[in-house]
């Protein structure tokens, strides 16, 4: 049997027919430019090819086809293509590119191999360089200078690539992102891996369209659309969250801020919904900026708004909530051309483990402390507007 497998080995190896026109390096011929219009177009100039490359190919792309969408999670997707890819393409460096429909750029939304950490930085606008021509145009590119496609990266690495293919990721209405390959010693990519590319990325666009839509229900679902802030549900999710990791961490300090906009019924009966629904949002933005960059804001009722701040203690979350206070008094709102007003808020802070351990025990006390504030200042406020006596 070992002789006979020698033999056949031979034999298929003198088999091989070599490209007239090869790469020294890589032995492969430089198909420079645009891929061709029909996937998998015959290249006869490759002659014959290896029997065990052949079932690796096979097989690696039924498994791709078998498990691509098996999850709707979209980093389990990207990871999945990326793994599978480098056993039927060579590259030194795979990045997947999604186009964020907010700011209309394509965003490297998972890099594997070198300089992973730049590549992750890459924003492209649809047109530019290789891979934003090839999102734009819904059409594959191989083998020209990969120097075009890494404007604004390090000279001494974009200098490093020699290669580079990239296919569009398309749906119904067009190309959505795209799948960019980088080599540093393969000076040109074949018809063969173009082919394997294009099919490996029309399984991979059906799976992460569906991953991606998944994500904007899950997200819309936990998202006040009026603000951009997590919404009730969003916000009892990220508070069992935090306070499982206080649990596993020694009982951490957790704060709740409850905030309640004062008199906020009196502005939409005198101005409108719409004008309290933009006070709303502007109302979101000044409290953002007087909380920490850890801490989440969540719109959790109408005018109520919920802050959770991790490693908080009471002091530190009663010091935040004084100054969330007088920012917002201090602020002017236009609800009208010429007309600004200024409204007040009322907040409770609640503390974890002294106020509660569970979010309804945190949160009822937080809402709590809130009302006292509220009445404590209406009758600040009455107090103040009394007649002076003669």
């Amino acid at each position: 049997m070992t002789e006979f497998d020698n033999l056949i080995a031979r034999e298929d190896i003198s088999e091989q027919v070599a490209s007239e026109n090869i790469d020294l390096l890589t032995k492969a011929r430089p198909d420079a430019g645009l891929a061709s219009d029909i996937l998998g177009a015959p290249d006869d100039s490759q002659g014959f090819r290896s029997i065990t490359q052949a079932q690796r190919e096979v097989f690696a792309l039924h498994e791709i086809a078998q498990t691509i969408g098996s999850s709707l999670n979209l980093q389990d997707t990207v990871s999945l293509i990326s793994n599978k890819l480098r056993a039927i393409v060579p590259f030194d460096t795979c990045v997947i590119f999604i186009v964020d429909d907010r700011s209309g750029k394509a965003i490297a939304m998972h890099v594997v191999g070198d300089h992973s950490d730049l590549f992750k930085l890459r924003r492209i606008n649809i047109g530019d360089g290789i891979s934003g021509w090839v999102i734009a145009n819904s059409r594959s590119m191989c083998n020209s200078s990969p120097e075009l496609d890494l404007v604004g990266m390090p000279d001494e690495i974009a200098r490093s690539y020699r290669g580079v293919l990239v296919s569009p990721l398309i749906k119904e209405d067009g190309a959505f992102g795209a799948i960019a390959l980088y080599s540093k010693g393969r000076t040109s990519y074949t018809t063969e891996h173009v082919r394997l590319l294009e099919s490996v990325a029309q399984h991979a666009a059906s799976a992460l369209n569906n991953a991606l839509t998944f994500e904007k229900t899950k997200e819309s679902a936990l998202t006040d659309p009026l603000t951009e802030l997590p919404n009730a549900r969003g916000f009892y999710m990220m508070l069992e969250q935090r306070l499982a990791e206080c649990e596993r961490s020694g009982r951490e300090s957790l704060s709740v801020i409850s905030m309640d906009v004062d008199d906020f019924k009196a502005i939409n009966d005198r101005y409108g919904h719409a004008i309290g629904d933009r006070l709303l949002a502007s109302i979101a933005g000044v409290i953002r900026k007087e909380l920490r960059q850890m801490d989440i804001l969540s719109r959790y009722a109408g005018d109520e708004f919920v802050a959770i701040m991790p490693m908080a203690s009471q002091v530190m979350a009663e010091g935040i909530a004084e100054r969330i206070v007088k920012a917002v008094s201090e602020h002017q709102f236009s609800v009208r051309e010429g007309k600004k007003v200024s409204v007040g808020i009322s907040v409770g802070v609640a503390c974890f483990p002294d106020h509660g351990e569970t979010t309804e025990e945190l949160l009822t006390a937080a809402a709590r402390n809130m009302q006292r504030d509220k009445h404590a200042r209406k009758n600040l406020h009455n107090l103040s507007t009394l007649p002076t006596p003669a």
